[in-house]
């Protein structure tokens, strides 16, 4: 499953607009950074050991928070009972559009394993009306008694008498809804060519929604097979996991039965279903299977891009993992209301039309390359999650964490074009660092107790981290050895479940190394470490002393001691493309001698940005970097590597914002998109200080930004030049953003300019610069250009202009403008409610906007919690944090945890639920408030002796 790209991976996954576009250069949450590094930013000076615990503490000297009081006990949750094991379902289900609901029939044959007189299974928001029991074939069902725990979501069946062990059958009758919170079986909206109001059904079971469709054991353990039967309305088109092998009349003629062949052995949470006024395309794999990309009527053609590269990625996955996709058909179809990114149900890929659809003259480049990797992740999971799966949900990673892996693999293999491996290392690596530098993250082997509190964890560390951390145990091991340890693990758990041991196993038996004892620290400790490095010269070699410790944003102290095995690789100035060293960092401080290094040349650790770690240097060593990092002779991943560890330090006080615009400053003549963001990022950090020092302040920040930036914007111009490849344009529309936020009034009204022509002559505006111009109208022509934003959002038929516009007029700086906009999205539904989350992201941009977001939030959170089903939700979650991220004072790191303590629409459940999503905010607004207070004098005298 992929979240929503909201940002640079996560939102995830997902929900990705490039944050950068947005600009929002004054805000101390640094909302420039893609939104899943931005789940949490600010450290706490000592961490705390549950989440459960983070609203219970006293105020103190240390902390500075408000009493939440004794919290309630923890709710213990308990798993099914391994007394019995599912083999087999038959699902029948008949769903009505009309009433949004639907009547069920389910057969469920299961293997009792241990003598007992009750079977348990699981349901939630079903009425059952009656429970059977079937012991031999051919007998009659005998109808049970149950009961039901609401709480466990658990319905218990009590048998007429204790069962030895043996093979039964439980038929279950039942009736569900249609509901609207994009979960379970649920009901999406749309309008059709006419505005005529739609609607299609769909499925989302991960994590724990399958019971929401049918009685089930819900856990991912219990793998069975599944025939699925729909009776539908003859119009209608009805799709599930597998073929169809029979389609005939119902018995009042009214309405067909479509039947569809038996799935292999799989999670109850990979079941889909889809039933729906819809049209498809389709090809076939070089291997033979079919595939077709659904879409509502209307947008099939927009499908053509991804059912090109979905045929191409099985075949290609096909020979990578040596096993072959065992399905005759898989399917991708687009459904309007759907909560995640997309979701790998086997056969039955359900994507967001935004991940999914393109068009080639509206789709920006940077869109179109997040469909690639959408694509590629879910088809990843066929082998990844639906083959193989998790036992359990504390090894979600086994499957996110390889998912994610894979679809750089196959995009950077087969999409040249998008030069992915440079954007892997902003959306992947800085962003899984974002969040694994707070104290209130979570060990990628994240102990789950439970599953209904799942959502919080599809983050950052399960996608990003992972990812990232896989990347490097591939360059470690060799991609041949990396491939072969993944074939051995695919082949041997096959239509089974394992946990994080036995995929260490198979890679050990790869490569002869105990992988486990190499990464058992990277994915069961919490963090990561930084490398201090010093130097010095040995004859005609380098020794370098190394010392690891754990990065912490707030700069603080690890009391764990964390230790790494680590490995380093090491470039240098006379061959910087090429690997000169290798060593592994086992101890807290070790040596290391690189041999055949000169005098004076520059020595850089983490060659190509493969290590999941940040390098602080002396300052002797950095400043040997300079010149090649200005010539750029230093690779740019390298050259991007080095400006992102430089701005992550600013957060712990250890590099300072001067310091940063000195390297920032020798790089004038970048010409790559990905270190210009990495520098764009640390700028927005010295913006978002000075707007909370002083106007003036602020004022002068904005000539230095004008200062650094206007040479390359008048260089880069606005067009796009025959010939350049495609990041140049999103380096141009970087750049032209940052000069317009920095009150550069020609590029201001150049985009004013392009907006009117756009308008009024039909100029088209080319799509990678179209988030940049939105926002500059946004933000500086008042209520006349939010008016023209809002007709464009409400006449356009395409998803990522709708997105673009309302991203940017959540920047208004005029309150009037911006209460208007949340009463449109929220209150009046005009914005899917998996989209509302935007309403929020451009608002930190001001004073203003920061303060009506977080009272809004406030005063409409029992409407937040209803419209998402619960705190639980993403979705709510990441509206709490964009809510209260951008503040950054300590005054309103108690206001936002002392609202949640004292809030009366949350329970106690509630408060546990949200326990990390808040202490990761609360740490967000104080590393905001520590990030001013240390570079505060700093500031003053860099704008004084820049003569500003």
């Amino acid at each position: 499953m992929m979240l929503g790209r909201l940002a640079i991976r996560q939102i995830p996954r997902y929900y990705k607009v490039s944050s950068r576009l947005i600009n929002n250069s004054h805000q101390l949450s640094l909302r420039n950074v893609p939104a899943i590094r931005r789940l949490a930013l600010v450290g706490l000076r000592r961490p705390f050991h549950s989440s459960a615990n983070l609203l219970h503490r006293t105020a103190s000297a240390e902390h500075g928070m408000a009493t939440c009081g004794n919290p309630a006990p923890a709710f213990k949750f308990e798993r099914l009972p391994t007394n019995a094991e599912p083999t087999h379902y038959d699902v029948r289900l008949s769903p009505c559009l009309n009433q949004f609901s639907f009547e069920g029939l389910s057969t469920v044959d299961v293997t009792i394993k241990e003598a007992t007189d009750v079977l348990k299974v699981h349901a939630q928001s079903l009425l059952i009306q009656s429970v059977s029991l079937i012991t031999n074939p051919g007998d009659a069902a005998k109808k049970l008694d149950t009961t039901y725990d609401d709480k466990l979501n658990i319905l218990s069946i009590k048998l007429p008498s204790v069962l030895q062990p043996q093979k039964v059958q439980l038929v279950f009758k039942f009736i569900g809804e249609l509901n609207d919170k994009m979960r379970g079986f649920y009901r999406s909206q749309y309008k059709d060519k006419d505005g005529s109001e739609k609607f299609l059904a769909s499925t989302q079971f991960e994590s724990t929604y399958a019971r929401l469709a049918f009685p089930c054991f819900d856990e991912p353990i219990y793998k069975a097979t599944f025939d699925v039967t729909l009776e539908v309305d003859s119009h209608l088109t009805a799709l599930s996991n597998m073929n169809v092998i029979s389609e005939t009349p119902s018995t009042d003629g009214k309405r067909k039965v479509v039947k569809f062949a038996t799935t292999p052995k799989m999670s109850s949470y990979l079941v889909a279903f889809a039933v729906g006024e819809l049209e498809y395309i389709s090809t076939k794999t070089n291997s033979g299977v079919e595939m077709r990309v659904y879409t509502v009527p209307g947008k099939k053609e927009q499908g053509q891009y991804s059912l090109d590269l979905s045929a191409k990625c099985i075949d290609w996955y096909n020979e990578w993992f040596d096993i072959p996709y065992p399905l005759p058909k898989c399917d991708l179809i687009a459904i309007p209301d759907f909560s995640m990114g997309a979701m790998e149900n086997w056969g039955l890929v359900t994507y967001r039309e935004i991940a999914l659809l393109v068009d080639p003259g509206v789709t920006s480049t940077r869109q179109k390359s997040r469909v690639a990797l959408v694509v590629a992740h879910e088809l990843a999971h066929l082998w990844f999650g639906n083959l193989v799966t998790m036992k359990w949900w504390t090894d979600l990673w086994l499957k996110e964490g390889f998912a994610s892996f894979m679809e750089y693999m196959f995009v950077g293999a087969n999409c040249p074009e998008f030069k992915i491996w440079l954007h892997f290392l902003n959306d992947e690596l800085a962003s899984g660092m974002g969040l694994d530098g707070l104290r209130n993250s979570h060990p990628i082997e994240v102990e789950i107790d439970n599953p209904n509190e799942l959502d919080e964890i599809y983050d950052s560390i399960t996608y990003a981290k992972s990812n990232s951390v896989n990347r490097m145990l591939c360059y470690y091991l060799s991609e041949p050895v990396f491939q072969k340890g993944l074939r051995i693990y695919l082949k041997k758990f096959q239509y089974s479940n394992a946990v994080t041991q036995d995929l260490w196993s198979a890679l050990s038996e790869a490569s002869g190394q105990n992988v486990n004892e190499l990464m058992s620290g990277w994915t069961q400790q919490m963090g990561f470490p930084v490398l201090n490095v010093t130097q010095r010269q040995d004859g005609n070699n380098r020794v370098l002393t190394v010392e690891q410790r754990r990065f912490i944003s707030d700069g603080g102290e690890d009391p764990k001691n964390s230790l790494w095995q680590v490995p380093i690789t090491v470039s240098v100035g006379s061959a910087p493309s090429d690997v000169k060293a290798r060593f592994l960092l086992k101890e807290k401080q070790q040596e290391f001698v690189v041999e055949g290094v000169a005098p004076g040349e520059w020595v850089k650790l983490n060659s190509g940005t493969t290590g999941f770690y940040r390098v602080e240097y002396s300052d002797e060593m950095l400043t040997a970097m300079l010149p090649d990092i200005a010539s750029r002779k230093m690779p740019v991943l390298d050259r991007f590597g080095l400006i992102n560890d430089l701005s992550a330090l600013l957060n712990t006080g250890r590099v300072s914002i001067a310091q940063f615009v000195q390297v920032a400053a020798s790089s004038a003549n970048e010409d790559e998109y990905v270190v210009w963001g990495a520098i764009d990022e640390g700028m927005s950090k010295l913006l978002a200080c000075s707007r909370e020092m002083s106007e003036e302040t602020l004022k002068s920040a904005k000539q230095l930004i004008v200062k650094m930036f206007e040479k390359t914007g008048a260089d880069l111009g606005f067009a796009e030049q025959s010939g350049e490849d495609s990041q140049k344009m999103m380096l141009r529309a970087l750049v032209q953003a940052r000069l317009a936020r920095a009150g550069h009034q020609p590029t201001i009204d150049k985009f004013n300019q392009m907006f009117t022509d756009f308008l009024e002559k039909g100029t088209p505006i080319h799509p990678d610069i179209r988030l940049a111009t939105f926002g500059v109208v946004a933000r500086s022509t008042g209520k006349e250009g939010f008016d023209k934003l809002m007709n464009l959002r409400e006449t356009t038929a395409f998803q990522e202009i709708e997105r673009q516009a309302m991203i940017a007029m959540s920047q208004t700086p005029e309150q009037p403008l911006l209460a208007q906009l949340f009463e449109y999205g929220f209150e009046k539904n005009k914005v899917r409610p998996q989209d509302q989350l935007y309403l929020f992201l451009g608002t930190g941009s001001t004073h203003m906007g920061q303060q009506y977001a977080w009272q809004y939030f406030c005063e409409h959170i029992k409407e937040f919690l209803e419209k998402y089903g619960g705190a639980n939700s993403s979705l709510f979650q990441r509206c709490l944090k964009f809510a209260g991220e951008s503040f950054g004072n300590e005054k309103r790191a108690v206001e936002f945890q002392d609202f949640f303590c004292n809030c009366k629409d949350l329970t106690d459940t509630d408060r546990q639920t949200l326990a990390r999503p808040i202490g990761q905010t609360v740490e967000a607004i104080r590393l905001n408030a520590r990030l001013l207070e240390a570079n505060r004098s700093i500031i003053e005298n860099l704008l004084k002796q820049s003569n500003l």
